[in-house]
């Protein structure tokens, strides 16, 4: 199912895009050789080591993919502990801009006015805040930042060799103006082939340099295949490739295609003035999802909103008592995506797949069990909600089992929320030890319902990664699923004491727990 995914995305990318320019096709080429073989097994820490070690590290840059510039933010926020001072520098932006980037670093400037006057949507074009929350951590740690890449003219566009060859040029010169700093590049994937930009680097500096370089390579698709052969996909986040060069195991390579398609169909839409919606995404994951599960039915009613969407308020305000209203206006306030059972409604407010799988599983978990309700009445409904988020945390698991979450031990002490999701998860612990009634969580003063919310989400994520261990591991099969599915949500005593039933039948399942702080 998974390579099957892959194709339609692949195929669906072909459409939009078209036949890739020879050149393009030339460095594709290149850089599939880097990952016809690995040296071994790594991990986080010895790629830090790695990096620290060097003064040059070309990060693998997958443009319309958040994560990817991500990884990157997770890497540097490890490397600024050190003494040795950083320098950022990006193939986003032209290097002729570098007055305009210093200005908005010293916040002369906004958002709004620094794209416009380095013409980011014509120069560069790709989401804004992927690249947003490099420069926000330039700003708390005061790193220099350099654009080194060079628009120019279209033939200059279309000539990868001539860009590589000018942002070769802006790397040594940082090199030269910045001797004692790591210069950290995030460029391109296909551009950090060993016979692209490295060598034309290392060509620029002189045969007499001694500087160390690093590759950071990311998601290669080669080497996930390699790995699922192994059945070590959800196990292995680090590969050494060679001495100077790791992969990155973050994602699996259907996911950052869907977020390729999903860039290209917004850009389409943009280029047409039309608004961008995304019901053919979920009625392609509510597809996928219902046959993984084996669930023989047709689920296509529903609507869809994004966020902006003036129409949403309008909808459901005609739909939703005062009451349900209210809570549900506050998560939009919260910025939160989320799925309402009737009538059947997403708010989206990111297009981010993970988000729209496990929405998309909620939806299908919502018609099994014929369900009307939203199930935001806080606390009451702390225990319908996080299976109601642990249905959709592993629905969404069975499309990027990459995916991470939360452990209690990852929580910021002494939040409400964290202090809600410790009392939930005592309170189940204390069911299955002692056989009696699941207790409800307090409700207190300094509580609120985004608290009760943003819990249920963690306590959901962690039961949801249980649910898909037992069912990738054949510990849950079809019959069993589709009766938890079917099962009706609301906070009575029946639903309790399933609930706690749930618990019992996966209290045996071994699952592998990582902290978020141990992986990248």
């Amino acid at each position: 199912m998974q390579r099957i995914i892959l194709r339609q995305l692949k195929r669906s990318v072909h459409r939009l895009q078209g036949d890739a320019p020879p050149e393009i096709t030339r460095y594709y080429q290149a850089y599939k050789k880097e990952f016809k073989n690995y040296q071994k097994i790594s991990n986080k820490i010895e790629l830090l080591n790695s990096a620290r070690q060097a003064d040059i590290v070309f990060g693998a840059d997958f443009h319309p993919f958040a994560q990817s510039q991500r990884t990157h933010l997770r890497i540097l926020r490890e490397l600024v502990k050190d003494k040795k001072p950083v320098v950022l520098a990006l193939e986003a932006i032209d290097s002729k801009f570098q007055n305009i980037v210093e200005a908005y670093l010293d916040e002369e400037i906004d958002d709004k006015e620094f794209l416009k006057k380095i013409n980011y949507s014509q120069s560069w074009g790709f989401p804004w805040e992927n690249y947003k929350v490099l420069f926000d951590f330039a700003k708390i740690y005061d790193l220099p930042v350099y654009g080194i890449n060079q628009s120019g003219l279209d033939n200059q566009k279309r000539d990868l060799a001539l860009r590589d060859s000018h942002s070769a040029t802006q790397i040594v010169a940082l090199r030269r103006k910045f001797p004692q700093a790591l210069i950290y590049v995030v460029y391109g994937d296909l551009h950090l082939a060993s016979s692209h930009l490295p060598k034309l680097t290392r060509k620029y500096l002189g045969r007499s340099d001694h500087t160390r370089f690093l590759t950071v390579f990311q998601d290669s698709e080669t080497l996930y295949w390699r790995l699922a052969k192994r059945k070590l996909e959800e196990r292995v986040d680090v590969l050494k490739l060679r001495t100077d060069a790791y992969c990155v195991v973050n994602s699996p390579p259907w996911i950052k295609w869907q977020a390729y398609l999903d860039f290209l169909e917004q850009t389409i839409d943009e280029e047409n003035e039309e608004t961008s919606d995304y019901e053919e995404n979920l009625h392609h994951f509510i597809k996928v999802i219902q046959k993984l599960w084996k669930v023989d039915r047709h689920f296509t009613d529903f609507h869809a909103f994004t966020k902006g969407d003036v129409r949403f308020a309008q909808h459901v305000s005609k739909n939703i008592n005062k009451k349900d209203l209210n809570r549900i206006m506050t998560l939009v306030r919260q910025e939160k995506s989320f799925f309402i059972p009737s009538p059947a409604t997403f708010y989206l407010h990111s297009s981010d797949v993970n988000h729209l799988v496990t929405l998309a599983g909620q939806f299908i978990h919502s018609k099994m069990r014929r369900d009307t309700e939203v199930h935001l009445k806080f606390p009451q409904d702390v225990p319908p909600r996080v299976w109601i988020e642990a249905i959709g945390f592993f629905a969404s698991k069975l499309i990027n089992n990459r995916r991470k979450h939360s452990l209690l031990k990852d929580l910021p002490t002494h939040h409400h929320a964290t202090l809600i999701a410790l009392e939930q998860r005592l309170h189940e612990q204390m069911a299955l030890k002692t056989n009696k009634s699941l207790k409800r969580v307090r409700q207190t003063r300094y509580r609120k319902a985004q608290d009760y919310f943003e819990a249920t989400r963690i306590v959901g994520a962690i039961l949801g990664n249980r649910i898909y261990t037992a069912f990738h591991k054949n510990d849950l099969d079809f019959k069993t699923l589709h009766r938890w599915l079917r099962t009706p949500v609301n906070n009575n005593p029946r639903f309790l004491n399933f609930y706690v039933s749930m618990l019992r039948d996966l209290k045996d399942v071994q699952v592998l727990e990582r902290s978020k702080n141990e992986r990248l």
